[in-house]
């Protein structure tokens, strides 16, 4: 009985949790990722182009602080 009983449970989780691939993407998520990751890029590069305009400004600011001074 205890044999049965421990074939039963290996069964279980060799077939039920464990040996099973994840299912593939499709192209709805595939493109969706797409977007998520373009999204991500345009964010980032406008992060970036804040920054060197308030770096700019700073910069120029700092002349006209020279020239009046």
């Amino acid at each position: 009985m205890k044999t049965v009983y421990l074939s039963l449970v290996l069964s279980c989780l060799a077939f039920g949790c464990g040996g099973s691939k994840p299912e593939p993407q499709g192209p709805a998520e595939k493109a969706g990722e797409a977007v998520d990751d373009a999204a991500t890029d345009v964010k980032d590069e406008a992060k970036d182009a804040a920054e060197d305009t308030g770096d700019a400004a700073e910069k120029a600011g700092d002349k006209v602080e020279e020239k009046t001074d």
